[in-house]
């Protein structure tokens, strides 16, 4: 079998005197959509933090491709290969669409499939939104130019946090089509949801997070297929 692209092993991460992460373990294999599933607060941003370097784990690993990262400058991480979308979206609302993506094309220093003439064809819309303002966009167009400035950067792996959270359904609805798009394409991606349905379309395995540790960690189908083992994992 082939080794994971990513893995993060027995992870403990802190704010201050404040700890969130007990020993968190998962692991993310090349193709692959895997997706942090459970309610706020209990510990999945601040998984995907971990990762990429803004809130460095106080003890434990995060490998990616073989090699320990875990410390490295959220920078650095990004040039090795891992790219992420914040729940908070952070663009540049006085710059236009446009140059919110070539600002993020000239700052990803790889190499790859993604170009604004690319990004534009996964999102149609934000091409017809090129000359406006970041901040006159809606939260829905705010998103997708969000999972659009990131994949500018070509990462081997997208860190999607809470992509649904606050949009009109109409808008979780396309967003979900699209991600499933990236991942029908062959990107690996690490999805923090706390949709159930939204995580349950895309994701071919999970795991469920409680109070800062894995709960439960599977296949998706078996959410999927399982009513009661769904309400059971997600009655917290």
């Amino acid at each position: 079998m082939s080794e994971p692209l990513l893995t993060v092993e027995n992870i403990h991460t802190a704010y201050g005197l404040s700890r969130v992460l007990f020993g968190i373990s998962l692991e993310v294999k090349a193709g692959e959509c895997v997706c942090l599933l459970g309610r706020n607060g209990v510990g999945k941003t601040t998984t995907m933090r971990s990762v990429m370097g803004l809130t460095p784990p106080a003890s434990g690993r995060v490998v990616w491709k073989g090699r320990d990262i875990a410390g490295r400058t959220p920078h650095q991480v990004a040039r090795a290969g891992i790219g992420f979308v914040p729940e908070d979206r952070r663009i540049f609302p006085e710059l236009t669409v446009w140059e919110n993506l070539d600002v993020a094309a000239r700052a990803g220093g790889r190499r790859g499939h993604w170009t604004i003439e690319t990004v534009y064809e996964l999102f149609p819309k934000l091409e017809e939104l090129r000359n406006r303002q970041g901040g006159f966009l809606s939260g829905g167009e705010q998103q997708m130019l969000t999972i659009a400035r990131t994949l500018m950067g070509n990462p081997e792996l997208l860190l999607l946090d809470e992509p649904s959270e606050g949009l009109a359904p109409l808008v979780v609805d396309m967003l979900r089509e699209k991600i499933g798009t990236l991942r029908d394409q062959g990107l690996t991606i690490l999805l923090a949801e706390q949709g159930v349905e939204f995580c349950l379309a895309l994701a071919d395995r999970v795991y469920v997070l409680e109070k800062g540790a894995v709960r439960h960690s599977g296949p998706a189908a078996e959410l999927r297929d399982n009513k009661e083992l769904r309400e059971q994992l997600m009655a917290i």
